[in-house]
């Protein structure tokens, strides 16, 4: 099966969507978190779906430069 090209804005629509703060009270109260710092976590992670979804550019990636050898 070849892979599909969905197109970025579709992502990101079904992501929104999907992405409900359902049982809300349930999980603050379980973690202890106030209501506020939920919405703007949240709100922070709607904002990241385009790049968070948007397709890598193919062929090889960079190599870190952290991951490289010191040059001595």
């Amino acid at each position: 099966m070849s892979r599909r090209t969905i197109k970025l804005d579709v992502k990101v629509d079904v992501m929104r969507d999907s992405l409900r703060l359902m049982g809300l009270e349930d999980v603050l109260r379980k973690y202890g978190v106030s209501r506020r710092s939920a919405y703007n976590w949240y709100r922070e992670i709607l904002e990241a779906l385009p790049d968070i979804l948007a397709d890598a550019k193919p062929g090889r990636k960079p190599k870190s430069k952290a991951d490289s050898a010191p040059p001595f």
